[in-house]
């Protein structure tokens, strides 16, 4: 009977090492390929014309979407709605946006930061987190601001939105300093004459 050869123990090593390697490369290839095909499936699903651009809204939960495209229509915004944070990269290369609005109570999405400071530096994020540490954390990966929680207050919604896109701040400067808002950015402007004389100039 023919004895079965066992390899020895650093050839294992050095195939397993190998395997994790091809892993590795085919996922980060199918990660690429699906990437590239993303403005592609957006536009068989929307079609170009039908985006609207100015505000992107990343949600999977159907309150916090109906709660934000409640104020973003008070305040006369145009909008679209996606649920994936890899759909608003692709979004983002077809369509143009000043501002993200995104729901990081149970997902990351900390890509959107990246491809954002590096293509498109212009576009401000409002982020919705459920604990302080994920608010610092995102404030120092270039947040705007942050709203505490799926249900957080519209009105301060509507302060950022005011105090970012009609006032042009760049940065909330009292949550950047762990503060809550108190709408000190907007109380000098409070009524719409000041905010058109704001856009006009």
């Amino acid at each position: 009977m023919r004895r079965s050869k066992k390899r020895r123990p650093e050839m294992e090593e050095k195939l397993a090492q190998v395997e994790r390697r091809v892993r590795d490369a085919r996922g980060r290839l199918r990660w690429r390929v699906d990437d590239a095909l993303l403005p592609l499936e957006i536009q068989e699903e929307h079609s170009i014309s039908q985006l609207k651009g100015d505000v992107l809204v990343i949600s999977y939960n159907r309150d916090v979407r109906d709660k934000i495209v409640n104020v973003l229509e008070s305040e006369n915004h145009r909008y679209d709605v996606i649920g994936r944070s890899a759909q608003a990269v692709g979004m983002l290369k077809l369509a143009k946006y000043r501002m993200i609005i995104a729901d990081f109570t149970r997902f990351r999405r900390t890509r959107i930061f990246e491809f954002i400071q590096k293509y498109q530096s212009h576009v401000k994020i409002i982020s919705i987190v459920s604990d302080d540490r994920t608010a610092r954390y995102l404030m120092q990966r270039g947040s705007y601001s942050f709203l505490m929680g799926r249900n957080f207050d519209p009105e301060q919604l509507r302060t950022c939105l005011v105090s970012s896109l009609r006032l042009k701040h760049r940065v909330c400067g009292l949550q950047v300093h762990g503060e809550r808002c108190n709408r000190s950015c907007v109380n000098s402007y409070q009524t719409e004459d000041d905010l058109d004389f704001m856009e006009l100039e």
